[in-house]
């Protein structure tokens, strides 16, 4: 976990400081889940998650890491980026289902 929020703040290109804010949490928690003393709360996983979404990053279903979205092109037009249910990205986030 604390892996994929370290790579989820880097690929966005904030610093903890700016993350925090972004989710109304202090610098020290963001710190603490990058370093792997503490693990965010079932409620801050999905609060994680939807800021993800909300910036146009996906969990992939096969890694704990992040891409931004992009619709491939196929025959008939533009598809739209693959979405999980909340139970699946909760899975791959901590291993365990939600």
């Amino acid at each position: 976990m604390s892996d994929f929020i370290r790579h989820l703040r880097r690929q966005l290109g904030m610093t903890q400081e700016e993350f925090a804010h972004s989710l109304g949490i202090t610098v020290g928690t963001v710190n603490r889940w990058e370093n792997g003393r503490f693990r965010p709360s079932k409620l801050a996983r999905a609060t994680i998650l939807e800021f993800a979404r909300r910036h146009g990053v996906t969990v992939q279903p096969d890694a704990d890491r992040t891409t931004k979205s992009r619709s491939t092109e196929r025959a008939g037009g533009a598809a739209e980026p693959r979405r999980q249910s909340p139970k699946t990205r909760m899975t791959m986030l901590t291993g365990c289902p939600g």
